[in-house]
C-alpha cells in the first residue's frame, strides 16, 4: 500500500478476516468482522520480533545421540526423504502417515494430499479437522448429501431467532458475536450448553428474554426431536417445503418416528433437565425455544461442543429442523459453520481423512480413484483402495513408522494420550512448525522450520465459503520455508534419488498388489519431479497462482466447485481482491427452479434432502449411561474470575504462538456446588480424575456454572500436564466421520488428602 501499511489476514479462528498493519505497527481490522484480541496480540508481539524472544526455530535440526544438532536444509530434506524411502521399502506405503493443522494454506493442503496420497500411496492422512469439525461435515452429508455449508455470517443480522449448540462465540469468535449476533437486538438467542458460559451471561444481560438451555450432556438429539414434535403438534412446520424438497419415504419415516416416539415436552424435559434444576423452569424454557423454530427466519450454529459429543447425528438433528421448517436458502435462514481453526473448512473439502479423497470422494470406490488419478496425472492403481487409519487409531495401530506433523502438537491433542505418547517413541517424527514446543520436542526426530502466519502467503477458506488471500507482512530473518516448499522439495529429492531406477511397469489385475509389495518400485521419478515443480518467487517459494489454478480446475463438477454463483471460475485475482470470493455465491439452496436443491459429491447428482433418523443410543443422555460417574466437559480457557487473566493464553488456537513460558502452572477442574459439598471439595482442593484410560491430579474450583454430574477442564496447555486427553478414549469415534467423541468421557472424581 502507498502509505506504508501492509494487508494480511487474521487466521486465529475459522472467521478469517482482513487486517491492516499500519506504518506505525498498529493492527486494524479492515474487514466486515474485524480483528479480536487473538490476532491483534499476535501481530503486535511477533512483527519485527527477534526469533529468540518468540521461541522460533531458526534452522533445521536433527536428533542425534548427542542431542539436537543444527543442520543445513539440504541435509534435513535428505534425511526426511531417506525416512520415507526406507520405511516404504521395508514396511510398505501404509507405514507413512501425515497429520496437519487447520492453519495450513489451501495450497499446502492440496500439495500434501497430492504427494502423500497420490504419489506415495498412503491413506493415513489426517488433520485437526478430524478432531474438531468433521462431524459438522458428516451431519451435512447425512441430510443434504454434501459437506458444504450453505449460509453466511450476515444471516445472523436478518434472523428472528438464533440457536447456538455447544458454541461459546463470546470467547471463541468474539468479532462475529459482537458485530453480528449482539447487534441484532430483535432476535431471540438460545444457547444450548450444559455450562453457563460467557455467551450466556452476555446474552442474558442484553435481554432476559434470551434463553439458556443447560441440558444434560449428550441430550442434543433428544432435545431436537422434542422441538420437532412441538412443531408437528403446533402446526409450525412447512408441509409444502418438505413435500417439494425432502425424500418422501425418509420424510414419512421421520414424521412417524417423531410423532410416535417419547418426544413430548414432558417426556423430553424429564430427561434433559440436570439434577438441581427445577423441571418447571426447564419446561418453560424448552417450550419458548421450541416455538421460535416456527418463526420466519431462524439461524443455527453448532461447534465443537456438539461435534465432540453426539457428533454427526447431533448436527443432522439440527439440520432436520431446518428442513422441517424450510429455513434454508434465504437471508436469516440457515446453519452457519463456525470452526476453531482458520482453514478447517478447506481440510474438509480436501478430504483430510483416511477414508476420503479430495472433494469428499471415497477411496474405496474405483470410479473415484480413477477420477482423482486423472486429475493428478497418475495411473489409477497408484491410489491405495484401502482406507487409512482414523486419527484416533494412531495410538493403537502398529502400522505407522514415519509420521509427518505440520504445525500442530500431537503430544497433546490426541485421545488416549498416554498410549499415543508411548507409540510416538517408536516412530520417526518429522516435525514442521515455526515455534519451539517442549512437548512435541520429546518425540520429534527431524525439525523443519516453516514460515509463520505473517510471513506466509496463501488461500484460506472460512466457514461461510469465502476464499481469501493472506499476503506476507514481512520476510523471516532466517531461512524458513513454507509448507508448500517443504513438501515439494522432499518430493523432488525422492525423484532425484530414484532417477537411476527403471520406470514402473504398468500392472494389470493382481499385478497391482505385486507391484506395490516391491517397496518403492511403484514410484515414478519423472512424474514426481514434474508434479511438484512449480514456478517460484525471488525467495524460492512456489507461487500460489499455478497451484490455485490446478485446484480450481480439479474442483469442476464437484459440489464445491470453486466458482461464482453465475458459474465463472474463481481466479486468484478474485480471491486477492477486497474480501475475497465465496464459492457458489452468498447462499446455496435457493429454490429458483424445479430442480432438486441438493447434490451429492458431484454437482450433477441432484437429489432431495433426507431426514436423518438417529440411533436409539443417540437419544440417551450420558449420565443415564454412566451409572454414577461424572461427564467430563472440555473447552477453551478457564471459567470464573481466572478467565480474564488467562485470556491471552487460553484463547489462542496454537499455544506455541505465546510460548510455553506463558502457560499457567496448572489447569483447574470445575465442580458443581452440590457435588463439591457431597464430596467434601472446596476451592483449591486437590482431586484426582480417573477412569479406565488414565488419571490426572489437579486443583478444583467450585462453580454453579457447571451442572451437577458434570466436570469442566480446559484443554489448553499447562505446565502440570493436566490434559483431558489423558482420560479420553481412542475407541469412541463417530461412525460416519471417525471423529473422536472426546466430550463423551466418563470419569470418577476422588478428593486427595491435604499435603501438610
Amino acid at each position: 500500500m502507498d502509505d506504508g501499511s501492509r494487508r494480511s489476514l487474521c487466521t486465529f479462528c475459522g472467521v478469517v478476516d482482513q487486517v491492516t498493519i499500519t506504518a506505525g505497527g498498529k493492527v486494524r481490522g479492515t474487514g466486515s468482522a474485524g480483528v479480536c484480541v487473538k490476532g491483534a496480540h499476535y501481530f503486535q508481539q511477533h512483527l519485527g520480533s527477534r526469533p529468540q524472544d518468540v521461541q522460533r526455530f531458526t534452522s533445521p535440526m536433527l536428533r542425534s545421540p548427542y542431542g539436537w544438532e543444527r543442520v543445513s536444509w539440504d541435509y534435513a530434506i535428505d534425511m526426511a526423504a531417506d525416512s520415507i524411502l526406507a520405511d516404504r521399502q521395508d514396511f510398505g506405503r501404509d507405514s507413512l502417515g501425515f497429520y496437519g493443522v487447520g492453519q495450513m494454506t489451501t495450497e499446502a493442503l492440496w500439495i500434501a494430499k497430492k504427494f502423500f496420497q497420490g504419489h506415495l500411496g498412503t491413506n493415513n492422512i489426517c488433520s485437526n479437522a478430524e478432531q474438531c469439525l468433521a462431524n459438522n461435515a458428516g451431519g451435512h452429508e447425512l441430510v443434504f448429501g454434501n459437506e458444504g455449508p450453505f449460509s453466511c455470517y450476515d444471516d445472523y443480522r436478518h434472523a428472528e431467532a438464533i440457536f447456538f449448540y455447544g458454541h461459546n462465540p463470546a470467547a471463541n469468535h468474539p468479532t462475529i458475536f459482537q458485530r453480528y449476533v449482539r447487534q441484532n437486538r430483535g432476535a431471540v438467542k438460545v444457547v444450548v450448553d450444559p455450562r453457563r458460559t460467557d455467551t450466556v451471561d452476555l446474552l442474558l444481560a442484553d435481554d432476559p428474554g434470551n434463553i439458556h438451555l443447560p441440558v444434560r450432556s449428550g441430550s442434543d438429539v433428544l432435545l431436537n426431536c422434542g422441538f420437532a414434535r412441538h412443531l408437528l403438534d403446533s402446526g409450525g412446520w412447512d408441509r409444502g417445503y418438505v413435500a417439494r424438497h425432502a425424500d418422501p419415504a425418509a420424510a414419512e419415516e421421520f414424521l412417524r418416528f417423531v410423532r410416535t416416539g417419547p418426544f413430548s415436552a414432558d417426556e423430553v424435559v424429564a430427561r434433559i433437565t440436570p439434577h438441581g434444576m427445577d423441571p418447571a423452569d426447564m419446561r418453560d424454557r424448552f417450550l419458548r425455544a421450541a416455538g421460535l423454530w416456527a418463526r420466519e427466519r431462524v439461524v443455527s450454529t453448532s461447534s465443537v461442543g456438539i461435534n465432540q459429543t453426539v457428533g454427526s447425528a447431533g448436527v443432522a438433528s439440527i439440520l432436520n429442523l431446518h428442513l422441517l421448517t424450510g429455513h434454508l436458502g434465504a437471508p436469516g435462514r440457515g446453519h452457519v459453520r463456525m470452526a476453531g481453526q482458520s482453514n478447517a473448512s478447506a481440510e474438509l473439502a480436501m478430504g483430510y481423512s483416511g477414508r476420503l479423497l479430495p472433494f469428499r470422494m471415497r477411496v474405496t470406490e474405483e470410479q473415484n480413484r480413477e477420477r482423482m488419478a486423472g486429475i493428478w496425472g497418475l495411473p489409477s492403481w497408484r491410489i491405495n483402495p484401502e482406507p487409512g487409519l482414523p486419527v484416533a487409531s494412531f495410538a493403537t495401530s502398529e502400522r505407522l513408522r514415519t509420521l509427518f506433523v505440520f504445525g500442530t502438537n500431537p503430544a497433546r491433542n490426541f485421545p488416549n494420550l498416554a498410549r499415543w505418547r508411548e507409540r510416538m517413541m517408536d516412530l520417526c517424527v518429522v516435525y514442521i512448525d515455526s515455534y519451539y514446543n517442549p512437548e512435541i520436542m520429546e518425540y520429534a526426530d527431524i525439525v523443519l522450520p516453516c514460515r509463520t502466519k505473517h510471513e506466509t502467503s496463501g488461500i484460506f477458506l472460512n466457514g461461510e465459503r469465502r476464499l481469501q488471500y493472506m499476503e506476507p507482512v514481512e520476510q523471516p530473518g532466517f531461512e524458513a520455508w513454507s509448507d508448500v516448499r517443504i513438501v515439494c522439495e522432499i518430493a523432488r529429492t525422492i525423484a532425484r534419488r530414484l532417477t537411476d531406477e527403471p520406470p514402473p511397469a504398468v500392472p494389470a489385475g493382481a499385478g497391482v498388489a505385486e507391484m506395490v509389495a516391491k517397496g518403492n518400485a511403484d514410484l515414478d521419478p519423472v512424474a514426481l519431479d514434474a508434479a511438484f515443480r512449480y514456478p517460484v518467487d525471488e525467495y524460492g517459494e512456489p507461487l500460489s497462482e499455478p497451484i490455485w489454478d490446478e485446484i480450481q480446475v480439479a474442483s469442476r463438477g464437484f459440489y464445491n466447485e470453486f466458482a461464482h454463483a453465475d458459474g465463472r471460475p474463481i481466479t486468484l485475482g478474485d480471491i486477492r481482491a477486497g474480501e475475497g470470493a465465496q464459492w457458489a455465491g452468498e447462499r446455496r439452496y435457493r429454490p429458483e427452479n424445479g430442480e432438486p436443491l441438493f447434490s451429492g459429491v458431484l454437482a450433477a447428482q441432484r437429489r432431495q434432502a433426507t431426514f436423518h433418523l438417529p440411533a436409539e443410543a443417540q437419544l440417551v443422555p450420558y449420565q443415564d449411561r454412566n451409572r454414577g460417574g461424572f461427564v467430563l466437559i472440555t473447552g477453551r480457557g478457564a471459567m470464573g474470575g481466572k478467565a480474564v487473566r488467562r485470556n491471552n493464553v487460553a484463547m489462542f488456537n496454537s499455544s506455541t504462538a505465546t510460548g510455553a513460558a506463558n502457560w499457567p502452572d496448572t489447569n483447574f477442574v470445575y465442580v458443581n456446588e452440590a457435588d463439591a459439598v457431597r464430596l467434601g471439595i472446596g476451592p483449591g482442593s486437590r482431586v484426582r480424575l480417573h477412569n479406565e484410560i488414565g488419571s490426572i491430579e489437579c486443583p478444583a474450583e467450585v462453580s454453579a456454572d457447571v451442572p451437577a454430574g458434570h466436570l469442566y477442564l480446559s484443554f489448553h496447555p499447562d505446565k502440570a500436564d493436566t490434559h483431558p486427553n489423558l482420560l479420553t478414549s481412542s475407541d469412541n469415534i463417530d461412525p460416519v466421520t471417525w471423529q473422536p467423541l472426546l466430550k463423551d468421557t466418563r470419569v470418577d472424581l476422588t478428593p486427595l488428602p491435604e499435603v501438610r
